[in-house]
């Protein structure tokens, strides 16, 4: 039960983390300046067209938290404790990609 809550609070960051705005783009405009905009990982990743990979990263939360949602209302089948804990891990995997693929990712306005 209590890994059931855990991977329920640690989804439910992982999709606040990636909405905010935490990455500033820079651009020289024709003109010379310099604008800035802010994006969360998510707008980021889209503007490069790595979209996959926030997709992946919802599938894997959707997966975690219907799982654990059964884990709490009683379902202790072992196979859907297996589904629950291997879905977290690969959230938090993507998660960590995601932010990092966020990081290198470099949009161009023009």
């Amino acid at each position: 039960m209590l890994r059931s809550l855990i991977s329920i609070v640690v989804n439910i960051v992982y999709c606040v983390v990636l909405n905010l705005t935490l990455y500033t783009d820079r651009a020289v405009m024709p003109g010379g300046e310099v604008r800035q905009w802010r994006h969360s990982a998510i707008g980021r990743l889209g503007l490069s067209g790595q979209s996959a990979l926030v997709y992946l990263q919802l599938f894997f939360t959707a997966v975690s938290l219907v799982t654990s949602g059964m884990m709490l209302f009683g379902v202790k089948n072992s196979t859907v404790k297996t589904i629950q804990l291997a879905s977290t891990i690969a959230s938090t995997v993507m998660f960590i990609v995601v932010m990092i693929a966020a990081g290198f990712v470099h949009a161009k306005y023009g």
